[in-house]
């Protein structure tokens, strides 16, 4: 009884020991904020404090619109390269949109995982 006990603690620890292991062997890889879309050009978007009347006006219709939700009703217009938040009228918030770069030719897909 006390070997199978003995046993399973052992098993136990080595588990953990393993699972350390592999976390600090993870590697982190850090990008500024400021750095991360560098490469792609400007783009123009809505200010905050914009009406939607105005929004529409300057970029056009919305490919998509996403009805409030939540209080305060926050809802979201989508545009080609951003997403606007807007809290009743109003717009909040402006993100752009992520557009990943297509993978070099002959380069494997199966490499992006690492």
């Amino acid at each position: 009884m006390i070997r199978i006990k003995y046993s399973a603690c052992t098993l136990v620890f080595m588990l953990t020991a393993t699972l350390q292991m592999q976390t600090i062997m993870a590697e982190e890889i850090r990008i500024p904020v400021g750095e991360q879309a560098k490469t792609q050009p400007a783009v123009d978007m809505p200010a905050k404090g914009m009406s939607k009347e105005r929004v529409k006006s300057l970029f056009g219709e919305p490919l998509e619109e996403i009805p409030a939700k939540g209080k305060p009703p926050i809802s979201r217009w989508k545009y080609q390269e951003f997403t606007v938040y807007f809290d009743n009228n109003t717009v909040i918030h402006c993100v752009r949109n992520f557009h990943p770069t297509t993978a070099p030719t002959g380069s494997s897909s199966q490499n992006t995982s690492e």
